[in-house]
């Protein structure tokens, strides 16, 4: 039973100072270090950017509904004619 203690307490001894190393080293980092908030926002930016160019790729790529197709192939003129015979009709 005493050599399961012993064990035991080898185990807590060495995790206390893996604790007490990893604490000393976080106070040894030198703020250079440290990423600046420039750097952190730029690349923020160029995900974004890359987001953005994406999803314009998306909508260029994507087939287009038969609504879509055909609204497109309509002139405009022909969009408009319900417009000027409604009010030919009123008047």
């Amino acid at each position: 039973m005493n050599a399961i203690g012993d064990e035991i307490s080898n185990q807590i001894e060495a995790g206390r100072k893996t604790i007490v190393r990893s604490l000393d080293d976080m106070r040894e980092i030198d703020v250079r270090q440290v990423p600046p908030a420039a750097y952190v926002a730029a690349g923020m930016i160029g995900v974004l950017a890359i987001g953005v160019v994406g999803w314009m790729f998306y909508r260029s790529r994507r087939r287009r509904t038969l609504v879509e197709r055909f609204q497109e192939a309509i002139p405009d003129k022909v969009r408009e004619l319900p417009d000027r015979v409604r009010k030919v009709r009123s008047s």
